[in-house]
């Protein structure tokens, strides 16, 4: 009698699970999971390899955005609002910030080219003296002797392109364009990955509000909120601010005819977003419209009202917005800034400042009149120096 084939049946009366030990976690335990988080986060970072990018830039505009869709998703009453509202934030995005500044660096090549020309055209028949240095009131033999031995002449100037060493700026040029194209893919998977978190919602923040107070505690909600107030006062004070900036100065470069004015406005515009580093742009800029002929009334008008508008954003309007929303003081947004972009690259004008928000959370805290009774040495001491004072 040929053998059935075993059945795959299950049997009536199902097999009993496995227990697993209802103890509590004792401390070795809990010590191997938190290095086993570390590792496991570290290795995501690891595999992420330059996408770590994105991911950081589109939580950046995750942070930026989240009232805005809030906004939204309250005077949107579509079913499809979930996915509508973050859709249409990232086509604004897109559309605001992407294809202007693409329209923009295609306009700008176009006078990167006619600058080259300029400059092909200066090394073989030298640059001709404006007509300015005549009306000088004052110096004018010794700027005139000064441009025909340095300027005036091909040699000259062939001189002038040996000592700024112009194979290095082309190959910084070259750079930057492969720059600028990897940028765009990174802020394409940005735009992604914001669709996504803003998709994901408030049950994406109510899970990273429970892991920050289950790791930190009360007071980690406190640190949350300096960071997310630092990284959204950090892009208008420094991103908006700086584009500002970039606009007005940029019309006064038009105003005047300046030689390709598109060109030396966006040079400005990213300037501008790092504080200090506008002033030195302005001025190289004030230098090209000298060079390239423009009168000297022109060139200081140039001058004097983009240092008003540089001197007007970057003590009035910048430390409002990146330090007033979180309390910080002007010296502690720059130093951010500043170490945070020398450290970090471009993602440290973010960082920098969301650090020092911290580091000064924890200076108020620790200094406060409600913080820890400090010893009574230390007491003492202090209010010897004070009946001394």
């Amino acid at each position: 009698m040929p053998l059935s084939p075993p059945s795959f049946v299950p049997p009536a009366t199902p097999l009993p699970a496995p227990t697993l030990p209802t103890q509590p976690r004792t401390r070795l335990q809990s010590l191997a999971q938190g290095v086993l988080a570390l590792v496991v986060v570290a290795l995501a970072l690891f595999v992420l390899g330059r996408f770590r990018s994105a991911l950081f830039w589109g939580g950046v505009l995750a942070i930026v955005c989240w009232p805005l869709l809030t906004g939204l998703r309250r005077k949107w009453s579509s079913p499809h609002a979930a996915t509508l509202a973050p859709a249409a934030i990232v086509l604004g995005i897109a559309l605001v910030f992407i294809i202007p500044t693409a329209v923009l660096i295609s306009a700008a090549a176009g006078e990167a080219r006619e600058g080259a020309q300029w400059v092909k055209q200066a090394t073989e028949q030298g640059i001709p003296a404006p007509a300015w240095l005549d009306r000088l009131p004052w110096g004018r033999a010794q700027a005139q002797h000064w441009w025909q031995a340095n300027l005036a002449t091909p040699d000259s100037v062939h001189d002038l392109m040996d000592r700024l060493r112009p194979e290095h700026a082309l190959g910084t040029v070259e750079h930057l364009g492969h720059g600028v194209a990897n940028g765009l893919v990174i802020m394409g998977f940005a735009l992604l990955i914001l669709f996504f978190f803003l998709r994901a919602g408030t049950p994406l923040v109510a899970r990273i509000d429970l892991l920050i107070w289950r790791l930190l505690g009360a007071r980690g909600g406190m640190a949350q909120r300096q960071v997310v107030g630092a990284v959204r006062g950090a892009l208008a004070g420094l991103v908006l601010v700086g584009l500002g900036e970039g606009l007005l100065i940029g019309l006064s470069y038009v105003l005047v005819g300046a030689p390709q004015p598109l060109l030396l406005g966006i040079f400005t515009a990213l300037a501008c977003m790092i504080p200090m580093v506008g002033g030195f742009a302005l001025a190289l800029c004030v230098l090209a419209i000298l060079i390239k002929g423009s009168s000297l009334a022109a060139a200081i008008g140039v001058g004097v009202f983009g240092a008003v508008v540089l001197f007007l954003a970057d003590h009035f309007i910048r430390p409002v917005l990146i330090g007033g929303s979180i309390r910080l003081p002007f010296m502690w947004v720059l130093l951010g800034i500043l170490g945070g972009l020398e450290s970090c690259g471009l993602s440290g004008l973010f960082i920098g400042p969301a650090v020092m928000a911290l580091a000064h959370q924890l200076w108020r805290l620790g200094s406060s009149r409600g913080a820890r009774p400090a010893p009574q040495g230390v007491v003492t001491t202090r209010m010897v120096n004070i009946r001394e004072e």
